[in-house]
């Protein structure tokens, strides 16, 4: 096959075309598609010619194709168009081919298979199942494991959507194993399997994940997040209230810290009560990576302005780790006059509305420590912005107040102070560069406009200290950033992974939520880190979307005879799907055989 274009009257149309010979044995052309205007990419038409004639001739996967996303989505759209036109022209042939009823062929027992064969390939290669095994669960119990884990990587659900969800997928029919709603109680007894080898099963990923991606865990990130609970969670003595950044302050909730290595890896976690001092919860997340383990590498530790406390500095000193944090944001304006000074180098390779400016120095109130002061294009846009719109809503409450006021519906002068001090707490951000007094019963407000002025100076500003002394300001900095990956890592724990909320009241159902959700953050690297060496930069979210529609179906062929062949089998994966599978390693044609079933009715 080929393409052609073809002038029809003013318009030029681009066809693709299939050569063959008549029953005179004398060569001919036949119109496969007809695709109008379309512009495919260039250099590449060939490729997607062929690719096509392999689809609807060869009936082959097209592993051997090297095409572009592009390409790929072409030979899928031209296919469709392909089939629905030979359909077409089928309509007035005979209605059995080769002994079949073509029109009475059906599909049955349609279910998900794509997205779960992903899951599967990430599960076998990180080794969970001989894993669980040699750890004395059975077969059921790993593959409900399996399934619980798949479900939370796929379409997080409660036990009972999950149940639900099970029965359009493959994974019964792959693992052998199903669950009703009778059986429930077997998903909670797993969970419990689960959280009761958590040490061993997080310690076994981290030397497994080291061996597969060839890490260098000479960086620990830490950070911490919250779950919350639908109900009161009266049972569970580490569900309490406490700051909640989701604004669930009606909810009591759980404390989740997670130690993550420089490529974004999770090492370890742990749950603490919701209302604990996040800076007292790092020492014990070091020693569960200790593990007793005094001939540890020396690693460098990164945390946020909120963990790096005095006494946690000094804790890692005396463990014998380097750190690199991040000054709280109050504490910049003590290096005004440093960042006023020159001596900056700008980091290069960064957009113009992405600058950044560095420059190291000594600490002037820690001997052996380093300061790198830091200036930021986009962070200085962005705390700019944030304080012009708190200033916009500070002074309205104070005009409306200011109108109250004028019009004597607040004459009381002690009511009138405590709702001035309301509004300062309100907006503390903004409030100090604000004097707003009450004058013979009028309202005045008077801008302290040198104090904004130097708040406005520092925006895009912060400071980072470290005890490493060999790295330049660049480097270090660099380093910081990677702390990003931890954010990163919570963000998709929470919005893809499903581990808000927590429906469960049982303390070790609660930990045992939590842990299934972290075993497929390990699925999802394993995934993220596939399509990043393969260059794909798309995220799981449009992978699994992609591919849910590749489906196993039994294909129903009622025959002359009488009878009906059924044949249960995968669908045949688009190009698109198939590459995929290529990049994560995965013999689609080997998965398709093992599929493959025939019977009589």
């Amino acid at each position: 096959m080929y393409f052609r274009y073809k002038q029809i009257k003013s318009t030029r149309q681009l066809q693709l075309v299939s050569s063959y010979r008549n029953a005179e044995g004398k060569p001919r052309q036949r119109i496969v598609a007809t695709l109008g205007n379309a512009q495919l990419p260039t250099g590449e038409e060939k490729a997607i010619a062929k690719a096509v004639e392999q689809r609807l001739v060869g009936g082959g996967l097209l592993f051997d194709f090297q095409l572009s996303e592009e390409a790929a989505q072409w030979v899928d759209r031209i296919e469709k168009l392909a089939t629905q036109t030979r359909s077409a022209a089928l309509t007035d042939q005979p209605e059995k081919i080769d002994g079949v009823l073509v029109d009475e062929i059906e599909t049955a027992g349609v279910v998900e298979y794509g997205p779960e064969l992903v899951g599967m390939a990430a599960w076998n290669e990180l080794g969970l199942t001989d894993l669980l095994s040699s750890l004395g669960m059975n077969h059921r119990a790993v593959s409900i494991a399996q399934m619980m884990v798949l479900n939370r990587l796929i379409e997080p659900l409660s036990e009972r959507g999950l149940i639900h969800w099970l029965q359009q997928t493959a994974l019964p029919e792959i693992l052998d194993t199903r669950i009703t709603l009778t059986t429930k109680d077997r998903l909670y007894k797993t969970s419990d399997e689960l959280f009761s080898r958590k040490k061993i099963i997080e310690a076994f990923l981290r030397e497994r994940e080291t061996d597969l991606w060839s890490l260098q865990r000479s960086i620990v990130l830490y950070d911490m997040t919250n779950t919350h609970f639908e109900g009161l969670c009266k049972a569970n003595p580490k569900a309490a209230r406490g700051k909640n950044k989701q604004k669930r302050n009606d909810c009591p909730q759980v404390a989740v810290g997670m130690t993550f290595d420089g490529q974004g890896f999770p090492l370890a976690h742990e749950v603490f009560k919701g209302n604990i001092y996040e800076a007292h919860t790092l020492e014990k997340m070091l020693e569960k990576l200790e593990g007793g383990n005094d001939e540890k590498t020396k690693s460098m530790v990164i945390v946020d302005a909120g963990i790096a406390t005095k006494d946690n500095l000094q804790m890692l000193k005396e463990k014998g780790y380097s750190y690199l944090v991040n000054v709280t944001r109050n504490s910049r304006s003590k290096y005004a006059q440093d960042f006023d000074q020159d001596g900056f180098s700008e980091l290069e390779g960064r957009m113009p509305n992405e600058r950044i400016w560095v420059k190291l120095i000594e600490d002037p109130d820690h001997p052996g420590q380093r300061l790198v002061l830091c200036k930021s294009a986009a962070r200085a846009n962005k705390e700019q912005a944030i304080i012009s719109k708190a200033e916009a809503k500070f002074i309205e409450d104070v005009d409306n107040l200011g109108g109250q006021v004028s019009k004597g519906t607040i004459k009381d002068p002690v009511k009138i102070q405590k709702r001035i001090g309301k509004i300062h707490q309100r907006h503390s951000r903004v409030a100090r560069f604000y004097q707003v007094d009450l004058v013979n019963g009028q309202l005045c407000i008077e801008r302290k406009q040198e104090s904004i002025n130097q708040a406005l100076e520092l925006c895009g500003n912060y400071v980072l200290r470290t005890d490493e002394s060999q790295l330049s300001a660049e480097q270090l900095w660099r380093l910081y950033m990677t702390l990003l990956k931890a954010e990163s890592g919570f963000k998709m724990l929470k919005s893809d992974l499903g581990l808000r909320p927590n429906f469960h009241q049982i303390p070790k159902r609660v930990e045992g939520h939590i842990f299934i959700t972290v075993l497929a953050y390990h699925l999802l690297c394993w995934i993220q880190t596939k399509l990043q060496n393969a260059g794909d930069r798309r995220h799981w979210s449009s992978i699994r979307r992609l591919l849910r529609t590749h489906c196993i179906q039994t294909i129903l062929l009622p025959v002359e005879q009488g009878h009906t062949i059924a044949i249960r089998k995968p669908s045949r994966p688009e190009e698109e799907q198939a590459q995929l599978y290529k990049i994560f390693g995965i013999d689609f044609a080997g998965a398709y055989r093992t599929q493959k079933s025939i019977f009589r009715k």
